[in-house]
């Protein structure tokens, strides 16, 4: 697997060397020590365990491939093509005129490779040894040395890409280099990367600061520094953590790199992947990362990477510009990286990176996972295949909405589908250094489907694809000449998001509008409902005045060598030349054959549509969208389906339902016994209801009361914007609500015309305020980021709950403030700090009114301020109640009984629950009331302050309430 940066390639597959097989002269003559350990391990991981097994083909066909590249292969042999002239002012011809010496390493790097691999024609060559020496001396002396001058236009060569080579080829040529010679090639490393805490001039994130950190612990292995062995550890921990803006993880299991570019697939498996090696390298050492954070990345193994991989393969989705490199066309999952990492997981994790992974290596017969792979990763690979005692891991059933980088993906048995979307927080797509040049709809809704046919997107696929009409985008084609570099093409619309129930299944839905990207007045409404094999696609509002042709792609499919995949429409089935074309009247379902075993796809309409098919054979060439690439032409077959929207139409609609994996057959049988149907479509809620599963999704597109029917009766309405999924089943309602504007700081008000009896389970933010006859509930989604709320609701009938007003509550200050009583603030505060600045707070309730017998009871307390995220409070029962309001101070308060709860105090707005049920039907039998203290167990710095609302407060629904049921 490869990746990139910046318009400079970089491979993943590292220089071969095993320390004990090299022979000349060292650098030192020395007893060894931890960093000859620390060398001989990197060795191990770049050349992998001696000896290899020489019936093992795949190391074969590596050992082969190693010295190809070098002698006459497909490079044409860099040895063959070295200028070794006295004098010389170049090492390449074609890479004479290059800002830096990027390329020349590379190729002294894969020179150096040969030269250490047994095996290879070249293995310790003398010859070769020597002109890799000389080579490295003359660049040292002509490119890059402690006198070069930073070239801006080259920072990523100067910080990353050279060092990155320079120091691993070091590694593999550490027998033939003198101590002058180490010193000497180690000098620009210090100057240009004395640590890795920025890059080009800002701080360092993500996949950059990783591979800094890896060029600084090699070269501290290298020149046996210390000090250089803790630069790179420490710079690991900003790594960890996760962030709520800009560059790294969230927890939602977003990655983004520049700011607002969805990267998993590149930066993301750098990073990734130099996680792993540094864990590698330092683990066991003296320089071990023991960050206390270090389990994020095994979180972000599982929330981050497994659901964007089918059968191997990263979704194309989170790759950004790097789509458009030949060299990274068939793109692949981390694999390696995360097998190297459960090594280091705790042991639950690693069971299960090693069942994925193995499913990754295994589940697609058409990909050898080894070829181009390391000897290290081979071997890894193969001792996982081996091992009986790993179970393989079945399909990956999975609904994730990725908020924070506006992707959605569907993973089901036999497929998996990914949206591409863009908002005013995520570029449609970016260009940069001549790469993607034609991305302009790239966020726009693309409909990714992995099937059996897992080539699809590879091959020649982004040369040739139409870019202007990629499958489930809404287009006008519009988008012309060359983007600006770097530059941000955002959505002008905030409602990108969706909901999730289980975790299972989804709805999701895009406001868009082309204005910041392709400067057309190109907008509408699309919504994708994911339920379990089932895709419904609804569009609406579709306007555009630019007198340009608006279409809908349902399909842009690449077909096969033949370009002969039947495509059969109501059953009849069209004609299979190239060339075709026709507008089809009254479609009510259609199909296309796969190009492989489980690549079939039906499609259905909801309402008969007319439906404009082309086959096409398509040329272009790498170039053309990269201008760095090849401008040999290339060709696929295509077949595409879409809806004409006309020119300048305005409120266009559309809906079909994609069904992959259905035959001919199964398809026209769905579509005589359809269990979709289209419960509303417009400007104001796109909703559909699919009553195989009792399953409902619900899109609302505006502010205000809105409720959509079902079968001619309410069934749901929200007060504001929200994206909402439902399904009933044993005798439960799951419901999965969700803010995708992100914008929204109050409440979603949610009444479902069901009637229920309690929750099951229910999300902290959700405030059930009604359960009969029908269901209330109130969702706190200030600063929720996107997050889809959940709760499980029974249904029945439902006691009449009765909720509580505090009857009495104060802050308590002590120091110069113990005898002042706050009795009347509208804010009860908690802190623990130091004299005059500690605050506890009393809260109690009259329990008089309550009558029957007691089924469940919570206090609700809702913090209106807090100082920082991640502040501990607790409660205390106060057994002998008799303060009072008015009076109580903190030289006076009560003593505190029992510890009731202990908790991490939630977002501010979002209410925090305390189970009191044996408290209160003790206090019913007694005085009939419940007195609490609340407080902060530890001193959490000057910031470790809460505020809660108090029964004075001025919003009702921030105020301290018990909710008794019956």
């Amino acid at each position: 697997m490869k990746m990139w940066r910046k318009g400079c390639l970089v491979s993943m597959m590292f220089v071969l060397l095993f320390s004990t097989i090299l022979v000349g002269k060292a650098p030192t003559a020395q007893a060894a020590d931890e960093f000859d350990s620390l060398r001989a391990k990197w060795n191990e991981y770049l050349v992998g365990k001696q000896p290899y097994n020489s019936s093992d083909t795949d190391i074969s066909a590596a050992v082969a491939a190693i010295s190809d590249a070098v002698t006459n292969g497909q490079n044409i042999g860099h040895w063959n093509t070295l200028n070794k002239a006295a004098g010389r002012t170049y090492l390449w011809s074609d890479l004479a005129s290059s800002c830096s010496a990027s390329g020349s390493y590379g190729r002294l790097k894969a020179m150096a490779r040969a030269y250490a691999t047994p095996g290879t024609a070249v293995y310790q060559d003398a010859s070769l040894g020597a002109d890799i020496v000389s080579a490295l001396d003359w660049v040292y002396a002509n490119k890059f040395n402690e006198n070069s001058t930073y070239n801006s236009s080259c920072g990523w060569d100067y910080e990353i890409g050279m060092p990155l080579t320079l120091t691993d080829t070091m590694v593999m040529m550490y027998g033939q280099l003198s101590a002058v010679q180490m010193a000497n090639y180690i000098k620009p490393i210090d100057k240009f990367v004395p640590n890795a805490d920025t890059f080009s001039g800002a701080p360092a994130t993500g996949a950059n600061r990783l591979d800094k950190a890896l060029v600084v612990a090699v070269r501290g292995v290298l020149g046996k520094s210390a000090a250089k062995m803790v630069i790179s550890r420490d710079a690991i921990s900003q790594v960890l953590l996760y962030v709520t803006s800009g560059d790294g993880f969230y927890t939602d299991g977003s990655f983004i790199q520049h700011s607002n570019i969805a990267y998993t697939g590149s930066y993301g498996a750098v990073l990734l992947g130099d996680m792993a090696k540094l864990l590698y390298l330092l683990g066991g050492s003296t320089w071990q990362v023991t960050d206390s954070n270090l389990g994020n990345v095994y979180k972000w193994v599982a929330d981050s990477y497994e659901p964007l991989v089918y059968k191997g393969w990263m979704m194309d989705m989170v790759y950004g510009r790097g789509v458009t490199r030949y060299s990274e066309n068939g793109l692949r999952g981390p694999s390696f990286s995360i097998l190297i990492l459960s090594q280091y997981a705790p042991s639950t994790d690693a069971a299960k990176f090693k069942s994925m992974v193995k499913n990754w290596l295994t589940s697609d017969p058409a990909w050898n996972p080894y070829a181009g792979e390391t000897i290290f990763n081979i071997q890894l690979g193969k001792t996982l295949m081996a091992d009986s005692g790993v179970q393989t891991r079945g399909a990956l059933l999975k609904n994730q909405v990725f908020a924070a980088m506006d992707r959605v993906v569907h993973q089901r048995d036999g497929f998996a589908l990914g949206l591409s979307l863009f908002s005013n927080r995520i570029s449609a797509f970016e260009f940069g250094n001549g790469e993607n040049v034609k991305g302009w709809f790239q966020g726009a809704g693309v409909t990714y489907l992995y099937n059996g046919d897992t080539t699809q997107y590879g091959g020649n696929y982004w040369p040739t694809i139409n870019s202007y009409r990629l499958p489930g985008t809404t287009t006008d084609g519009s988008g012309s000449g060359t983007p600006v570099n770097w530059k941000s093409y955002p959505n002008t619309k905030t409602w990108v998001g969706g909901s999730s129930i289980d975790g299972l299944n989804g709805s999701a839905g895009m406001d868009f509008a082309m204005t910041q990207v392709t400067g057309s007045t190109l907008q509408g409404k699309k919504s994708w409902f994911l339920f379990d094999d089932k895709v419904v696609a609804l569009g609406s509002g579709i306007t555009s005045t630019d007198n340009r042709s608006v279409e809908t792609m349902i399909e842009n499919r690449k077909l096969n060598a033949q370009g002969n995949n039947l495509l059969t429409v109501n059953g009849v089935a069209k004609p299979a030349t190239l060339g075709w074309s026709e507008s089809m009247a009254g479609v009510q379902y259609a199909h296309l054959a796969g190009s492989t075993a489980g690549s079939d796809i039906g499609y259905y309409f909801p309402q008969t549509a007319t439906v404009q098919g082309l086959r096409e054979i398509r040329t272009g060439s790498w170039s053309q969208i990269n201008t760095g690439q090849s401008t040999t032409p290339v060709s696929e077959r295509y077949l595409s389906l879409a809806f004409a929207h006309g020119t300048n139409p305005t409120n266009g609609s559309y809906a079909y339902v994609l069904l992959p994996g259905k035959t001919a057959g199964a398809t026209a049988n769905y579509a005589a016994n359809a269990t979709i149907s289209i419960l509303e479509n417009s400007a104001a809620a796109h909703a559909v209801q699919d009553t195989e599963f009792n399953r409902i999704g619900v899109n609302f597109w505006n502010d205000g009361a809105k409720t959509v029917q079902v079968g001619g009766t309410p069934f749901i309405t929200s007060d504001t914007k929200a994206s909402v999924t439902t399904q009933e089943t044993g005798g439960q309602l799951s419901i999965g609500i969700s803010d995708p504007t992100q914008a929204n700081t109050g409440t979603i008000n949610l009444e479902i015309n069901r009637a229920g009896t309690s929750a099951d389970t229910s999300d902290p933010g959700i405030v059930i305020t009604q359960y009969s006859p029908t269901i209330k509930m109130t969702i706190y989604v200030s600063g929720a980021k996107g997050k889809t709320f959940q709760a499980k609701i029974n249904l029945g009938a439902a006691p009449a709950s009765q909720t509580i007003t505090a009857s009495a509550d104060a802050t308590l200050r002590d120091g110069s403030y113990a005898s002042t009583n706050y009795g009347t603030a509208t804010v009860l505060d908690t802190k623990l700090e130091s004299t005059s600045y500690n605050r506890n707070a009393l809260v109690s309730f009259d329990l008089s009114a309550v009558t029957g017998t007691v089924g469940s009871a919570k206090v609700k307390l809702v913090p209106t301020a807090v100082g920082m995220a991640g502040i501990t409070n607790q409660a205390h029962l106060i057994a002998n109640p008799t303060w009072t309001e008015s009076t109580v101070t903190w030289n006076n308060q009560p003593a505190s009984g029992t510890l009731l709860a202990t908790w991490t105090v939630p977002a501010v707005g979002t209410a925090v629950e305390l189970d009191v049920k044996s408290q209160v039907i003790a206090a019913l039998s007694g005085n009939k009331k419940l007195s609490l203290k609340l407080s902060s167990p530890s001193n959490q710095g000057s910031l470790g302050w809460v505020q809660y609302g108090s029964k004075e407060y001025g919003v009702a629904a921030y105020r301290p309430v018990i909710v008794i049921t019956p």
